[in-house]
This record gives C-alpha cells, sequence and structure tokens, in this order.
C-alpha cells in the first residue's frame, strides 16, 4: 500500500483517506493470497521390459475457486508395449533396434485466473458510494460493489488421449517418434459480458464452454560419426493442429469470441477466429465504383476510387453487417523445428531453424496505410498510395494496392477486415553457433578444463512474406533484432 496527495476534501477524522485528496494524488495498493493443497499417488508396472503401465491419480485443491468446489480428481494412466523385444520380431532386429507403442489418457485441471477472481468485491468509495443519511452535509461512508461472486466456480478441466510409438533404427542412428492427441476441455473459465440491468459490479468468473484439440506431432534425428572423424546429427520435428470450439453459455453463444451477436458463432470455429468483411482489393477506376453501385444497396463503407472493395459476402445485394465471415485465425496450422550440428576436431557447429505456417493480422496496418484512423506517424507506403491517385487523375486508373490517402475514413476502413489479414508463415535461422575447444594437452598445460571458444548468432535471416514487424510476434511492433555474441568458457 502507498499513497500520497495533498488537501483532504473533508478535514475530519473519519474521512482521513488517501484516495480523498485534492492535488498531487498518487495512492495504490495491492495484495494477493493463493494456496493449493494437492496429493498424488503413482504405480509403476514393467514385466520383462516389454510390458508398462503406469497409474496416478492427484487430488488438488484451490483457493481461486469456490469453497464447495474448489477440489477434484485427475486420474492418468498410460500403458506401453515394447514389440521390439517379441520374439515374433527377431528377423528386424539387424535394422530395428528399438519399437515401443504406447497409449495413454488422463484429466488436468486448470486454474490459472486472478487469485481474488471467485470473491465479491467492493471498494470504499466517496464520490461514488457515499450517502448524505439524513440530509445536510454530512456523508456516511459507502462501499461500491464492482465484482460479483459465483459460488459455483470449478475446475476447468481437459481430458487427453494419446496414442504413438517410439523407434529406432540402424544402430541408433535413426530415431523416430510419432503422436497423435485429442485433448478436450470443458468448463472453461471465462469472464463473460453482463446486461446493464445487472447494475454494478456485475463481471463474475464462469464455467462455461468447450474446446477441441487434435493434430500430430513428429520427430526425427539422424546421428553418425564418420571415419574420418566427423560427427553429425540432424533433427526435425513437426506439429500440425486444429483447435474448434465446440460449446458456449447460451447467453453469450452469438457474442462471446467474436460473434456478431445475431446469428455468427465462433462455435465451430477456432478459439481467437475473426469475423471480418470480405474484401476485394481496391477500386482501380471510377467505371468500377458506379458499377459496384448499381449493382448493390451500399448500407456500409462508401465507395470510391482507391479505397477497399466489401463483398457481398452472402449474396443478398445489400453491402452490410451480414457480411462479414468467419475466416480463420492466426493459431498455427503447422510449426517446424530443424537442428543441424556438427563436431569436427575440436570444432562445433549448430544451425536451429524454426518455421510456422498460418495466417496472420497485421495490426500495423492499422497506422502505416489508412491516414484517418490516427494521428502518429505513417507508413512510407502512404507516399505511394498518393502518388498512385495523382496519376490516377491524369490517367483514370489507381494503380497502388494500398488504399488511397483521405482526411476522413467514410468507407469504415477501420472496420476488421479482409485486407488486414496476411499469410504470415515464415522460416527463420534462429541460432548460428560456432564453437572450437581447445586440446587436452593445451589445457592442461594452462591448468583449464572445458576450453572453449565460441561464436553465436541470433535471429540471422527471416523469409516470410509478411509485411509487419515480425511474424513470429504478431502484434509486437518491433522486429527482433540481430544479435552476436562471442565468448570464452573454461573451468578450473
Amino acid at each position: 500500500m502507498f499513497g500520497e496527495g495533498k488537501g483532504l476534501e473533508i478535514e475530519d477524522s473519519n474521512y482521513l483517506y488517501l484516495g480523498n485528496v485534492t492535488s498531487n494524488k498518487n495512492t495504490g495498493s495491492g495484495a494477493s493470497n493463493y494456496s493449493m493443497f494437492s496429493f498424488f499417488g503413482k504405480v509403476n508396472y514393467s514385466w520383462d521390459n516389454k510390458y508398462l503401465a503406469s497409474f496416478t491419480i492427484r487430488r488438488d485443491a484451490s483457493s481461486r475457486l469456490s469453497d464447495s468446489h474448489n477440489y477434484d480428481w485427475f486420474p492418468s494412466v498410460s500403458l506401453g508395449w515394447r514389440i521390439s523385444q517379441e520374439k515374433f520380431m527377431e528377423n528386424t532386429r539387424n535394422w530395428l533396434n528399438d519399437l515401443k507403442i504406447r497409449g495413454a489418457y488422463g484429466v488436468n485441471g486448470n486454474d490459472l485466473i486472478a487469485n481474488d477472481a471467485f470473491y465479491a468485491k467492493y471498494s470504499m468509495d466517496l464520490d461514488r458510494a457515499a450517502y448524505a443519511l439524513g440530509g445536510g452535509n454530512t456523508l456516511s461512508p459507502g462501499a461500491l460493489r464492482y465484482r460479483t461472486t459465483n459460488p459455483d466456480l470449478t475446475w476447468e478441466k481437459t481430458y487427453q488421449t494419446n496414442i504413438g510409438f517410439d523407434a529406432s533404427f540402424l544402430n541408433n542412428r535413426l530415431s523416430l517418434t510419432f503422436d497423435y492427441f485429442h485433448k478436450k476441455t470443458n468448463d472453461m473459465l471465462v469472464e463473460k459480458p453482463y446486461i446493464a440491468t445487472i447494475g454494478e459490479g456485475g463481471y463474475c468468473w464462469y464455467n462455461g464452454g468447450s474446446m477441441v484439440n487434435k493434430g500430430v506431432e513428429v520427430t526425427a534425428e539422424w546421428r553418425q560419426t564418420l571415419s574420418n572423424g566427423l560427427s553429425y546429427n540432424i533433427g526435425l520435428n513437426v506439429t500440425a493442429m486444429k483447435n474448434r470450439v465446440t460449446d458456449l453459455m447460451d447467453d453469450i453463444y452469438y457474442t462471446w469470441g467474436g460473434g456478431n451477436g445475431i446469428d455468427k458463432s465462433i462455435v465451430g470455429n477456432a478459439l481467437g477466429s475473426w469475423l471480418v468483411y470480405k474484401t476485394d482489393g481496391v477500386f482501380r477506376t471510377q467505371e468500377e465504383v458506379d458499377a459496384y453501385n448499381a449493382q448493390y444497396k451500399v448500407e456500409f463503407g462508401r465507395p470510391g476510387v482507391g479505397r477497399v472493395r466489401y463483398v457481398d459476402a452472402n449474396g443478398d445485394g445489400v453491402i452490410n453487417n451480414r457480411d462479414r465471415e468467419w475466416v480463420g485465425s492466426d493459431l498455427p496450422k503447422a510449426q517446424f523445428g530443424l537442428n543441424i550440428g556438427a563436431d569436427w576436431k575440436g570444432f562445433d557447429l549448430n544451425l536451429f531453424f524454426n518455421s510456422i505456417i498460418r495466417d496472420a493480422w497485421n495490426n500495423s496496418k492499422f497506422y502505416t496505410d489508412f491516414f484517418p484512423l490516427w494521428t502518429g506517424n505513417h507508413g512510407t507506403q502512404l507516399l505511394d498510395a498518393a502518388k498512385a491517385y495523382e496519376d490516377y487523375l491524369r490517367t483514370g486508373y489507381y494503380a497502388s494496392d494500398v488504399p488511397a490517402p483521405t482526411v476522413d475514413n467514410s468507407n469504415s476502413e477501420n472496420e476488421g477486415s479482409q485486407y488486414y489479414i496476411e499469410d504470415g508463415s515464415f522460416l527463420r535461422l534462429k541460432t548460428l553457433t560456432v564453437g572450437y575447444t581447445l586440446p587436452k594437452k593445451i589445457q592442461d598445460k594452462l591448468f583449464l578444463k572445458n576450453a572453449r571458444i565460441y561464436f553465436q548468432a541470433q535471429n540471422l535471416f527471416t523469409i516470410t512474406r509478411y509485411s509487419g514487424a515480425d511474424p513470429e510476434g504478431l502484434g509486437y511492433p518491433y522486429a527482433l533484432p540481430r544479435q552476436y555474441t562471442f565468448g570464452i568458457q573454461f573451468g578450473f
């Protein structure tokens, strides 16, 4: 707790609150408490190193949840069969070193909300909650509610199934891991909006909604040492996943997560999906504008040369808010990691590449591409668009893909549309490391151990078509910097 200020509104001992000063007010406080009580038991079983089983049961209780629903049970079971040890696999042992088939099922709990999320909360407020009881100028202290409790708040639970295998081949030079996973989350913790008739303090945490994640993960690695002493390894991991919201509470079914409040829900789409106006570039000529106005009844936007062209997505001949469509999200469709390493006569090399395939919402276009949407700096592409509009006035054709500069927003280009969506896929050399370890004889003479000189570079290059600052950290306004490090490692 802290505070300072000058000039109390009421100089009475009953109202000596730092929040009631009239100037230089600087007050604040913060405190929270969180506790969890857990116990678990686990049993492992192995027979002849071929048949494997593991059983786990845990019970967790969290202070963030309702007193009557703050605990639950979370079991899990995993089974494995090392099939390569069976007699009928003997003919494969000259090339197959190990093969284990496995499966698992388990339940996880989530309580990641505010520490005081369960409690009804009130605030002493002289301006908004004090009363002059019985008239006169004497104010009686009062409290203002700003959060409501939910006596039924309980754990968000995820039920996960995994099926896969681990294998190694060719004297363990090649290893391969495969997993299929299916995760269903029920009783999602959401802080839903509330209707005004509830009054002040209607915000409250609820359990509502379900979501499914499913996909595959594959990891492959090759390791080999050549006759000349060169050792190298190449590892690749791939993850592909789909996400889908499967259910929501009835009173937020068409509003939560970007729904239109009428007939379009995020249910059936990925979490974080975009409900936007579909677009078809910009108007190039006045003839295109005239034909568009003749074909459609325009209730949203104002067509013009150099303006974004909205699509009649539902085909009713009217351009309005019912033409918004779900067009995806920025959740990765696939993720890749490639690691390459080598060692030879004290020299070592390591390269790590990462890649994501996904769509991206380029929010920077709001600032760089549209002059009237904010008053700060804009992108240089607006200069090219201004030149293209000057050329249009002479030639009758607007040649830029960026909307023409304008002083007003009559075409409602601040609204979410496909114009902001790009291909956000990328390939990046994340890390490059080159090192040299001194020969043991030299280390012994210098009384050193593990003496190594190295150079490391991060974020060396990125291949992408994304026009924003950084395709990996979407929404971050600055590109990741290249970093170079020289170092010496040694011990005594």
